[in-house]
């Protein structure tokens, strides 16, 4: 059982550090997540499924011992059945073995996100409170808005000049590659049918460090139906960052990543005098 809440805490929280040109605060990163506006950061890449694994497998079921809401927050691993090639190997392999584990979790609701950033918000502010020296009290991850998601996508370039956030095209020793895992009709292959799922690290980071915003899984936003980003089948000239898609359900195309607002900063060396408000869990919160 220690070692479980071990893995989850090297893993999971991993150690915070220090962001460049803020010696007024001394602002420390969330693990993970680079800084896009004030308190708000996001993560650098969309939630794995290693990530998952670590909510469901290591802590609803080792840790917690709850079954049922185990079972409720597995990824629907049918979804890939719509996939016209290798949709099986997919159901059976993709979340169900480590081989996958560096790619995005898909198959997954709106609702089973939500239960994801609020256990990460539970779990951080846990180990918030019993290390005073962090310099940060208080935490909440959550789902981005649309226009957070758009800042961080536009990535710091002109929207007119770069309407996928960033060059389509990377150059390695003059050999040119694509940017997105999307549908490049230009140069991909004119028997080409479907696009093929990537790691969550796929594409060269923009100018704000996050990889993936465009292409490889559409992502959820704070509004229910709407995703952003386009996936590894959509065609390049969807993949913007203004590009809005729909869904109603999970896919094997639809994924999420979280922003994390710090919500109270402090000098470790003066503790503020009131105490640590816990939040309650995912269970207290109704996801049961």
């Amino acid at each position: 059982m220690k070692a479980v809440i071990l893995l989850i805490i090297l893993t999971v929280f991993a150690s915070f550090y220090l962001t460049k040109n803020t010696p007024a605060t001394k602002l420390k990163i969330p693990p993970g997540t680079v800084l896009i506006k004030d308190s708000l950061f996001i993560d650098r890449t969309e939630i794995s499924n290693q990530a998952w694994k670590e909510f469901t497998n290591q802590w609803l079921l080792n840790h917690e011992g709850d079954t049922d809401l185990y079972n409720q927050m597995l990824p629907d691993s049918t979804v890939w059945l719509s996939m016209k090639a290798d949709g099986k190997l997919y159901m059976y392999e993709y979340f169900q073995t480590s081989t996958f584990d560096d790619y995005p979790v898909v198959g997954i609701t709106y609702e089973q996100a939500v239960a994801f950033c609020k256990w990460r918000t539970d779990q951080v502010n846990a180990m918030l409170e019993r290390n005073n020296n962090i310099g940060i009290r208080e935490v909440e991850y959550r789902l981005p808005t649309e226009k957070e998601w758009e800042r961080a996508a536009q990535g710091k370039t002109n929207p007119d000049s770069f309407p996928h956030g960033q060059d389509p095209f990377f150059k390695i020793k003059d050999e040119e590659y694509k940017s997105f895992n999307c549908y490049y009709p230009e140069i991909d292959s004119a028997s080409w049918v479907e696009g093929k799922i990537a790691k969550v690290d796929f594409s060269p980071s923009n100018l704000y460090g996050i990889s993936n915003m465009m292409g490889n899984v559409a992502e959820m936003v704070t509004e229910k139906g709407l995703a952003k980003g386009g996936d590894y089948d959509v065609p390049l000239k969807y993949c913007t960052v203004k590009e809005k898609f729909s869904y109603s359900g999970s896919n094997r195309w639809l994924g999420f990543r979280c922003v994390c607002l710090v919500n109270k900063i402090y000098d470790p060396k003066k503790p503020p005098a009131s105490g640590f408000k816990k939040e309650k869990t995912i269970k207290e919160k109704g996801f049961h």
